[in-house]
């Protein structure tokens, strides 16, 4: 409820409300101010325009907290992998309090919005300027607070995967345990995205023409939001890969043994119930290495089914094209 009252304050609604006390309670000439552009469009394009605007601050808001929850949630499933258990998993994750690096983003992207403003009209009064301020002031630093949550909980599983782990046998678990980083890392990932899905989607369908700068912007969010989720990948993936390579060495190293043929001593035309026990237990043992030859084979490099790759490159994809989509259709039709 906090989350949402927030959001009414620092968009729309709330400079309705600002507006109309400013007005002497104006209802005309305020929705006129406010919302005429926005009424002005087809009610399907207006109407997800004011949810989108409004749904982003919800969204941004709720994350701050939701963020550091996910990490929680999967702490006591990193902490067996670790000779320290969970104390080692908070230590890991605990640059996610640092304030300095929230406090210099939020002053950098408070800059960068600031210098996007239009030129604010003569006729703004004290409570115009208070939610233009809390826009300046409060929500960059929401904004600088989410991506560094991502930043951090990405980092976190970074250090952890390049540290010495306990795995758990592959038999036992073809991921070796190391699925719940995975987990952590496309959560955190998926959720990031999430936020610039809302964004993409307003700046889609605003009808004025956007800054080139801010679609730049969202250009570079959208590319370090996918490149910073390899950053941890790999590490893992390569221990897993390490992993599956030393089970495939020491299962080739049996295989002199399993298929070494029978010595019989003294061979007779009809063989000994000892000669078939023995035939049976070889045969039985191909088997068995040949099953976990299979099993190696198979087994997964990456702590996540693989189809979650396709899914981040597909949203990069979409959210670069549309992006430059936005772009175009500023350049060539609404310049």
């Amino acid at each position: 409820m906090t989350c949402i009252i927030l959001a009414l304050l620092a968009t729309g609604p709330g400079y309705f409300l600002a507006h109309l006390i400013e007005s002497g309670g104006d209802w005309n000439q305020t929705v006129a101010a406010v919302f005429g552009g926005a009424f002005a469009l087809p009610l399907w394009r207006s109407i997800p325009l004011i949810i989108l605007s409004v749904g982003f601050d919800v969204y941004l808001l709720w994350l701050v907290r939701h963020s550091r929850l996910h990490i929680a949630r999967y702490a006591k499933e990193i902490a067996p992998l670790r000779a320290d258990g969970e104390a080692g998993v908070r230590r890991i994750f605990g640059h996610l309090y640092w304030r300095l690096p929230v406090i210099g983003l939020s002053a950098a992207f408070g800059l960068f919005f600031a210098l996007l403003l239009e030129p604010i009209p003569s006729d703004f009064g004290f409570f115009d300027f208070l939610i233009v301020g809390l826009n300046l002031l409060f929500l960059p630093f929401v904004d600088a607070q989410v991506i560094w949550n991502y930043v951090a909980t990405v980092w976190g599983v970074h250090r952890i995967g390049r540290e010495a782990l306990r795995l758990r046998p592959a038999f036992e678990d073809p991921m070796l345990g190391l699925r719940p980083l995975g987990s952590l890392a496309l959560g955190a990932t998926f959720y990031f995205f999430g936020a610039l899905a809302i964004i993409i989607a307003d700046v889609t369908l605003s009808p004025d023409p956007v800054r080139p700068a801010y679609l730049a912007f969202l250009i570079v969010l959208v590319l370090f939001g996918a490149g910073l989720l390899f950053l941890p990948l790999i590490s893992i993936h390569r221990l897993m890969v390490a992993e599956k390579r030393r089970a495939s060495i020491t299962a080739s190293s049996r295989a002199g043994e399993v298929y070494a043929p029978l010595m019989v001593r003294n061979p007779t035309s009809e063989p000994s119930l000892h000669e078939v026990r023995d035939l049976l237990l070889r045969t039985h043992g191909i088997l068995l290495h040949r099953e976990e030859e299979r099993r190696i084979q198979t087994l997964p490099t990456w702590p996540f089914e693989t189809r979650a790759m396709t899914r981040i490159a597909a949203i990069t994809l979409t959210g670069v094209v549309a992006v430059v989509g936005r772009a175009a259709v500023d350049y060539f039709l609404l310049r």
